[in-house]
């Protein structure tokens, strides 16, 4: 009953997103609440869903707030405690560590202004699977209008297969739990194939987009808290989610299983196109958009005391509180950072290509490895600090201008240790000199699922079902994947020109697509993912990490070697924890673990 009590006292008090709930849970009342009592109104049922937007991870509240959601080959981390750290030494043991995990454990929330604390895809995706289904178990009772048994029923179908969806893509099929298990129920439930608990994700998620609002501003319901409703549950979301849960199982590790081939299922791909679609016809329709150039920072950090949610935010997780506490592994130490920083390899920078559009091994693309750094694709510059970079605008000392190279006073074991630094999540005023964080302005996010997401992944399935050019018949009036990966290259104020006719092979333009995804998507959490889902971690071009050496007259660049990551096959998927394989037979470790 207190978990249901503090269901109810988040309910619209304000933005979900934004407002901090703490003074008010600290103050409900314990009183008697029968499951009558909360599911048989709306406002107490949407108060018992609202615990399963609180579920949600949100990646920045790692312990010491560290980039702890990039594990690839994105870059080094300063700090040899941190998860990707351990990853990379073949570790994978460590996601259970409670410091540490982000994205899976039972990760520590260094706050306490309204997130639930120890969260990870393991620890909440099991309670917040629970709680979806009582919430489907007991629909019945709501005594409301068809669009609240709509709303409520499509958000608990949402979260249900969001949280299988987690959880399935790091460890692999598991059991899906669509059912609530009374305490005396024996625990006697087996392991799914991936493809297996992939499909009954997409059935969940089906029935969410059917009924979820296009717009919550646009429905009753909502008015009662209108103007507040970016973040919550929408139609795009789940066929966005849809369209991603079909593309992974899809893809060639996840295909393998099913049929001993690493290759793509192009029945899978053509459906997940499909879903892809319903999201790009709501763009059309003005629903969604691209940030201009000038705007991009939008979807990834504010600092004016409002919650980073650009329109080209398709779903994420709640942002809690200002991040000024939260800034440790995006900022360095000489401008407030705490000692540890990622710093983006050279082979990760490389997919960075050029103005022209070009890929830098490209012997037209104007690249010059003797100037690395000129005329490259404008994202090189947003994401990436490099050498001789301004990082304090309104003080002249010692720090105001980054040294990278070799025994520059930034290239050391707590700033840079690759020749490069990131800054993806900060504006380059908010440091303890500019100070652009005071006053609580500053929040970031690592957003879920945003609009170029989805226009990649709808490339990368048509590619593979028709190749890179031509239309699917399967959608009448759909993009190519080109047209769709263009889309993406020519956000206004970018203008970064089109893919270039020479890649137009599936071949080619498959390899086109994975460069985009590194660059558009760069340190947002999805490189691990997808290098494991393309059967590709294991290559040694991905577990080799290099950095750049070069002098303070830039007179030589050298592409360093400084360590190869470990990948074995049991390195697939993550290892469950001991003791729940230990709990009956028909749950299996994974091989090797």
């Amino acid at each position: 009953m207190k978990s249901i009590l503090k269901s109810l006292a988040v309910l619209l008090l304000g933005s979900l997103f934004f407002t901090s709930c703490e003074e008010y849970l600290d103050k409900a009342p314990e009183v008697n609440v029968t499951e009558e009592d909360v599911f048989s109104k709306w406002i107490t049922f949407q108060g018992f869903i609202e615990d399963l937007y609180q579920g949600m991870v949100d990646p920045t509240l790692g312990n010491s707030a560290e980039s702890e959601w990039n594990y690839a080959d994105d870059g080094i981390n300063s700090d040899k405690n941190m998860m990707l750290e351990y990853f990379a030494k073949g570790d994978y043991w460590r996601w259970q560590n409670g410091s540490w995990s982000a994205f899976w454990g039972t990760a520590s929330n260094n706050t306490n202004s309204g997130a639930k604390g120890k969260k990870g895809y393991w620890r909440n995706g099991w309670y917040s699977i629970r709680n979806a289904n009582l919430a489907i178990a007991n629909i019945n009772k709501l005594a409301g209008t068809q669009e609240e048994h709509d709303i409520i029923l499509g958000q608990a179908y949402w979260f249900r297969a969001y949280f299988h969806h987690e959880i399935l893509r790091s460890w692999g099929g598991i059991p899906y739990v669509d059912t609530v298990f009374a305490p005396s129920d024996p625990l006697a439930l087996p392991r799914l194939s991936y493809r297996e608990t992939a499909d009954k994700i997409n059935a969940d998620f089906e029935k969410a987009a059917q009924l979820l609002p296009v717009d919550w501003d646009q429905t009753v319901v909502g008015q009662a808290t209108i103007g507040n409703n970016a973040g919550r549950l929408t139609k795009g979301g789940a066929y966005g989610y849809l369209g991603k849960n079909l593309l992974y199982a899809a893809s060639p590790l996840m295909n393998y299983e099913e049929t001993g081939s690493y290759t793509y299922d192009l029945d899978l791909c053509k459906k997940a196109a499909t879903a892809f679609n319903e999201v790009i016809k709501l763009t059309n329709q003005g629903v969604y958009g691209l940030e201009t150039w000038d705007d991009y920072k939008n979807n990834f950090y504010t600092i004016v005391a409002k919650m980073p949610l650009g329109k080209e935010i398709v779903a994420t997780h709640p942002v809690y509180m200002y991040k000024r506490w939260n800034y440790g592994n995006h900022q360095m130490t000489f401008l407030g950072g705490w000692g540890t920083y990622l710093s983006p390899s050279e082979n990760y920078v490389e997919n960075f290509g050029m103005a022209n559009g070009l890929p830098i091994g490209e012997g037209d693309s104007g690249y010059d490895p003797s100037d690395p750094w000129v005329d490259r694709d404008p994202r090189f510059y947003y994401n990436i600090v490099k050498d001789r970079d301004r990082q304090i605008m309104n003080r002249e000392n010692l720090d105001t201008w980054v040294e990278f190279y070799v025994g520059g006073r930034h290239r050391n074991s707590k700033n840079s240790i690759t020749g490069y630094g990131y800054k993806k999540y900060r504006d380059v005023l908010c440091n303890q000199y500019d100070n652009a964080w005071s006053g609580r302005k500053f929040y970031y996010e690592v957003p879920s699922l945003r609009l170029p997401d989805i226009y990649l992944m709808y490339a990368e399935a048509i590619n593979e079902a028709y190749g890179p050019t031509t239309a699917p018949s399967h959608i009448p009036g759909g993009l190519t994947a080109a047209e769709a990966v263009n889309f993406v290259r020519r956000r206004p104020g970018m203008n970064l020109p089109d893919v270039d006719a020479r890649f137009l092979t599936q071949e080619k333009f498959r390899e086109i697509i994975v460069q985009e995804r590194a660059v558009e998507l760069a340190f947002e959490g999805h490189r691990w993912f997808d290098l494991r889902r393309w059967h590709r971690s294991h290559l040694m071009e991905y577990r080799n990490i290099y950095g750049l050496e070069f002098d303070k007259e830039h007179s030589y660049f050298n592409k360093v070697l400084y360590r190869t990551n470990v990948f074995e096959d049991k390195h697939w998927w993550l290892p469950f924890p001991r003791d729940q394989v230990a709990l009956y037979p028909e749950f299996k470790q994974n091989p090797g673990w």
